[in-house]
């Protein structure tokens, strides 16, 4: 069973115990977030997806598509490995989703098939090498999500959509410490920050 069926309330939960964290993602994601149609891989309950006014999602967790769905979003009930959009999309965004694909490059190549010349794809994730990044690399057995997660490097993310034919690369950044807890808030360009999302131009 999908590991997001099986703890979807934990996983809302989690946004509304950590609403400042949330709050600051958000914010960094609009600094970099185009205009236009837009499509969300890995659209999870649509915390994102609403307020940045994307309409359409896909997502293979069946809980998490319904919760989605409450929030206005279409929801498609597939992997982004199974995806076959064909220049669509102005932009296509994948918020902490690429730690949880099976193949990262096949998921990138399909966002990249979905957009339209021209169009933008926004990787958001945890920076492997951060502080928190660390941390929860070295504590991710405990953890109900991260157990199956695989973090990454924004190295490691241009470089993916690299040989996918990405280029005009930017990258901004927020969440600086190593526990949720004591974190602070600024968004820069990217640098030491754990919280990163990396857009490049098809």
């Amino acid at each position: 069973m999908n590991l997001f069926d099986l703890y979807y309330e934990d996983y809302e939960k989690w946004f509304e115990k950590h609403s400042k964290i949330y709050e600051e993602e958000l914010k960094t994601i609009k600094t970099l977030l185009p205009k236009g149609k837009g499509l969300e891989v890995g659209v999870g309950s649509g915390r994102f997806a609403a307020p940045l006014g994307i309409k359409l999602g896909i997502e293979p967790s069946k809980k998490m598509a319904e919760l989605a769905k409450n929030r206005g979003i279409k929801v498609i009930e597939i992997t982004a490995e199974e995806m076959e959009f064909k220049e669509e999309f102005d932009f296509v965004l994948m918020i902490t989703t690429i730690c949880f694909v099976n193949d990262p490059l096949k998921a990138i190549q399909n966002c990249c098939n979905a957009l339209k010349k021209g169009g933008y794809l926004l990787i958001a994730f945890v920076d492997k090498n951060s502080p928190l990044g660390k941390n929860y690399e070295k504590n991710k057995e405990k953890s109900k999500f991260y157990k199956a997660a695989k973090f990454f490097t924004k190295e490691d993310i241009i470089n993916f959509m690299k040989k996918t034919g990405f280029k005009e690369f930017e990258c901004k950044e927020n969440l600086y410490g190593d526990t949720l807890e004591n974190l602070k808030f600024e968004i820069n360009d990217c640098n030491g920050g754990a919280f990163k999302v990396v857009k490049g131009r098809k």
